[in-house]
């Protein structure tokens, strides 16, 4: 019953118009800024640019010659790429290197070498699926002239076939720049919850209610519990709040699990509410309150916060897996577009096992203490 008593306390919090304006409105408000001024980058659309190919030719084989022959025309007319035969002494590979081609083809007596630009993968990736279709049909053009010699000099191309096929499929469905900044503003908004949690036991020192409180037929252990049952459950009113607002307000897409969503969500809350106070009890005063907005702000310039982590390399890219807001937001993104349940398990084993740790380091340090 105390803790009950200290639970509802703390969810009195949701009275005060600050932490009303920035549980709600800050999240709202970002959700729009960002959703809208970053729409761009995912519209989803890719430009090719021009596909010059540079190949030579020893003419050691004449069917594989003569096939290549209309194999180049036949690209040159659908596709518009361009193939130019090496002059004389022209590096093919370091042409390819300082990116003056898309690629470079070598054919001899040992058959058909390929060496691509990496810096134009797009390009590059539809020059091997069309020669990869070219060598394809040669080779069955070769093994038929084994059974019947009449084919040796027909080329298998006049069939009504084509080198390039062109098709429309329905893909799977990907986050517009407010489906993903819906998802990765409330997670933030979560993280930042951690700071709130920071100043639960430390407000009521400043207050000098602390003493008071251990006075009263209260114990510690309820103390604490009662504090982080109604701090978990505030945070998690406004964040299912938060989510209702993007999902009508702004068509945010959710996904079809609202469970599985939630759930995840809410361990995330569990983790930031033990990040606060695990910290709020290694450091004291301001020092605490330092040291959790580091994290929060490297946790969300690292883990999609602010753009989305597919779009990073290198470090960004490595640093990104160590924040709890990428495992969040990975988990989110995969339960609501992919229906893979995987990431969310991983991402709420993460979020509850640093969360036993923290208020591990809570509840030990508060025991060894003689206050609150």
């Amino acid at each position: 019953m105390n803790v009950l008593r200290i639970a509802l306390k703390e969810m009195k919090i949701a009275r005060e118009p600050q932490m009303l304006v920035f549980m709600l409105a800050t999240p709202v408000l970002l959700i729009l800024i960002l959703g809208t001024a970053l729409s761009n980058a995912f519209n989803g659309s890719t430009t090719i640019g021009d596909i010059r190919v540079l190949y030579h030719n020893d003419g050691a084989e004449p069917a594989l010659t003569e096939q290549w022959q209309v194999f180049m025309e036949e690209a040159e007319r659908s596709s518009g790429m361009v193939f130019e035969q090496v002059k004389e002494g022209m590096d093919g590979g370091q042409e390819v290197t300082n990116n003056r081609y898309t690629g470079y083809v070598e054919m001899d007596g040992q058959g058909i070498r390929y060496d691509g630009n990496s810096r134009n993968s797009m390009e590059n990736g539809i020059v091997q699926g069309m020669l990869s279709a070219f060598t394809d049909r040669y080779r069955l053009s070769t093994t038929a002239a084994k059974l019947d010699p009449a084919y040796e000099s027909k080329p298998f191309v006049d069939d009504g076939g084509s080198y390039v096929l062109e098709s429309s499929i329905q893909g799977a469905r990907q986050p517009g720049s407010l489906d993903y900044f819906s998802i990765a503003v409330t997670t933030m908004i979560i993280l930042y919850s951690a700071l709130t949690a920071g100043g639960l036991i430390d407000s009521e020192r400043k207050r000098n209610t602390a003493q008071r409180l251990l006075a009263s037929p209260v114990t510690k252990a309820e103390i604490f519990a009662g504090k982080i049952t109604g701090t978990l459950a505030i945070n998690a009113v406004f964040v299912i709040i938060v989510v209702l607002i993007s999902k009508y307000m702004f068509n945010a897409y959710w996904g079809e699990n609202p469970i599985m969503v939630f759930l995840v969500l809410f361990t995330e809350i569990l983790f930031a509410l033990s990040l606060g106070l695990g910290i709020s009890y290694v450091l004291k005063g301001n020092a605490a309150g330092a040291v959790i907005m580091v994290i929060i702000q490297l946790a969300a310039f690292f883990g999609g916060g602010y753009m989305p982590v597919a779009s990073t390399t290198g470090f960004m890219r490595e640093a990104a897996t160590y924040s709890p807001l990428h495992w969040s937001n990975e988990a989110l993104l995969q339960i609501i577009y992919s229906g893979d349940g995987t990431a969310a398990v991983h991402a709420m084993m993460l979020n509850i096992g640093f969360s036993i740790l923290l208020l591990a380091v809570a509840m030990i340090s508060m025991r060894r203490r003689e206050g609150l």
